[in-house]
């Protein structure tokens, strides 16, 4: 009831009403539960306007676990939605809890970028083709132990190369990786968009593949997914065998950054010089849900000679939001403008985030401005510089 919520929410700083921000939504939310307000379009634009991001929740002096109201109301309001629901999370929910449908699509797409439709190659960078995985990767010095790596599903294939080059710094690092075939999407869209029955058989999957595993870690590159593989336990609480694997397999989730930054690495690991400016941008998964912000920082420090900085105003989202950059696009884009400008002022070399939705969101932006500043995940960075004697 403070209101303090309010000066770190971005929707509340693009629009001062009081129904865009975590107070009034959770107002607008309570009066319809207690029978005071009927759900109408009006409604449905002020929670769809959220950007998840949950800064208001780390904020919070009372702990109000925001994030979690809005999945609750949104699964139960979406049956009695007004409208139909947006294309962009119809075509989301059919193809991301199929691997294989996705990769279908995202070849259909690369053909049609290698063609010239310009409409196609604006929206995401130039689509790699499917890639393929072991189900394990040896550690190439001194065996330390094993991790999991967990894929998900448009990181699989536009996020490939910050999961190569995990397993390449994981191995060089003494660990072997396991990478489970039969794991699937996260689930997080699906929950965060009102579907909280599929995300739940996700996770479920999810923890079907990975249960046999005898490994110290589960580990991930975007930390949007991450933040969601770690709350499995709030997704799966019953039966009680399938809760005390969610419970698992959520304390074993980390970010990648978080877990190579406590590597101690071996002697005949060493790191290149990088002499160029590199902006760090935070994720809101990785700063106000994993609470992580430093792990890249601490990462990128193994670099000899690099100069990196904070990118300004890192407490507020960039716009991208999981599928918000395509639900709300005028809205991402305004909130993208800040980060860009910000960017800007920096003069950086290098622009490093760590999820796959902020990163194609940021890119799409820089080149719709003609800017030709690389965006890479931190790992990503560390593993060109990597140097094994």
């Amino acid at each position: 009831m403070c209101g303090i919520c309010s000066q770190h929410c971005p929707t509340y700083a693009l629009s001062p009403n009081e129904n865009e921000s975590p107070r009034g939504r959770l107002a607008l939310i309570a009066a319809v539960n207690q029978g005071q307000l009927n759900p109408d379009t009006l409604l449905f634009e002020h929670l769809d306007h959220c950007l998840g991001c949950r800064a208001c929740e780390r904020a919070c002096p009372s702990q109000v676990p925001f994030g979690e109201i809005m999945d609750q109301a949104r699964d139960l309001l979406e049956p009695r939605h007004p409208g139909k629901q947006h294309p962009g999370k119809r075509i989301g929910h059919a193809l991301l809890g199929h691997r294989r449908i996705l990769r279908a699509a995202l070849t259909g797409l690369r053909w049609a970028q290698k063609a010239g439709l310009s409409k196609v190659a604006g929206v995401i960078p130039p689509i790699p083709a499917p890639p393929g995985w072991q189900t394990y990767y040896p550690p190439r010095n001194k065996t330390r132990g094993d991790v999991a790596l967990f894929l998900g599903c448009i990181n699989e294939t536009l996020g490939q190369d910050e999961l190569r080059a995990a397993i390449r710094l994981l191995n060089s690092a003494g660990y072997g990786v396991h990478v489970p075939p039969q794991q699937t999407c996260c689930g997080a869209m699906h929950r965060h968009n009102g579907d909280r029955r599929a995300a739940t058989d996700l996770a479920k999957q999810n923890l079907r593949a990975f249960a046999k595993l005898q490994t110290e870690a589960i580990l991930h590159t975007a930390s949007g997914c991450t933040a969601a593989l770690q709350e499995y336990h709030k997704w799966v609480n019953s039966p009680p065998a399938q809760a005390g694997m969610a419970a698992e397999f959520s304390a074993k989730t980390q970010d990648i950054s978080h877990f190579l930054a406590t590597v101690h690495w071996p002697e005949q690991v060493q790191f290149s010089p990088l002499p160029v400016r590199v902006a760090v941008h935070s994720p809101c998964s990785l700063k106000h849900v994993l609470q992580q912000t430093h792990a890249p920082l601490q990462l990128l420090a193994n670099i000899p000679r690099i100069e990196w900085l904070e990118l300004p105003d890192n407490g507020h989202c960039c716009g991208g939001a999981g599928s918000y950059m395509l639900t709300q696009p005028e809205r991402a884009a305004r909130l993208r403008e800040d980060k860009l400008e910000a960017l800007h002022r920096t003069q950086a070399d290098i622009l490093v985030t760590s999820n796959i939705g902020c990163a194609l969101h940021l890119q799409a932006g820089l080149r719709e401005r003609g800017r030709e500043i690389e965006v890479l995940h931190p790992v990503t960075l560390l593993a060109r510089q990597l140097n094994t004697l």
